[in-house]
């Protein structure tokens, strides 16, 4: 393996997304033209985490709001919100995912910004240019969610509503493979760190079978950084896949809604 994975595994994240095979294909399967017809009609129905969505009543009016689809490319979420009259910002690092956003406006006739930024890197934006973001799971990918989480609360405005959803650490304890036992067994410690935790032959399966790296982030990091960068917790539901291993003894997900103070 000659791939320095310190600096490229963000990289090669976005290269995964971007060659869906069957362990993301669920997570990014753009929205078919009988939902965006459906979003035309009225009905508001995205994920954030897992199998559930997002309560209709974590949302403002959307008509005219200017919204940040924050590593949420793929055309699932924008063009719902994008229906909804909104003003829609999609960023992701995958060149796949944003193809997939594309194909969904042009199929549908709506306009919508498709911008290419590292959710690690400061955002390409102005303080204080969005009414509200939403951001699916994606935090895993990136070893320091402190920039991301100073980044929202600097793009956002004051009153504005963040939707996020993570992964609970306790998940990594087992992590990489409990899928293919019938019982989980424990096999690291906490926080989970993909790039330091695993071996080298875990490694390169890993790149073999186009499994993203990624790492684990305590509550303390998730909520407590949110508080920290000015933002209220206002509301939060748990999540799961359905039908997985783990989901038989938890949920895997956290969303929260919180609003910038």
């Amino acid at each position: 393996m000659d791939i320095d994975l310190k600096t490229e595994y963000q990289k090669l994240n976005a290269d995964i997304w971007g060659d869906i095979n069957e362990y993301l294909t669920d997570k990014s399967s753009v929205i078919s033209h009988e939902d965006y017809l459906a979003a035309k009609s009225g009905e508001l129905k995205v994920s954030l985490a897992g199998i559930n969505t997002v309560p209709t009543e974590w949302f403002p009016e959307l008509k005219g709001r200017r919204i940040l689809c924050l590593a949420s490319g793929g055309g699932q979420q924008g063009p719902v919100f994008a229906a909804h009259g909104a003003n829609v910002t999609v960023t992701d690092l995958s060149d796949g995912q944003l193809m997939k956003e594309k194909y969904a406006s042009e199929r549908e006739g709506y306009e919508i910004n498709i911008v290419k930024a590292d959710l690690s890197k400061p955002f390409p934006f102005e303080d204080e240019t969005f009414d509200m973001i939403f951001n699916p799971i994606s935090n895993c990918y990136i070893e320091d969610i402190s920039l991301m989480q100073k980044e929202c609360s600097r793009v956002i405005k004051k009153g504005g509503i963040l939707m996020l959803a993570y992964v609970k650490e306790e998940l990594f304890m087992f992590y990489p493979d409990f899928a293919k036992e019938d019982k989980l067994i424990s096999r690291f410690s906490l926080p989970f760190n993909s790039l330091r935790d695993l071996s080298k032959e875990q490694k390169e399966e890993r790149l073999i079978e186009k499994m993203p790296f990624n790492f684990s982030h305590s509550m303390t990091e998730q909520i407590g950084g949110l508080i920290k960068n000015g933002f209220e917790i206002t509301d939060i539901y748990e999540d799961c896949d359905g039908g997985g291993l783990f989901d038989k003894y938890m949920n895997s997900y956290v969303a929260v809604r919180a609003v910038k103070k």
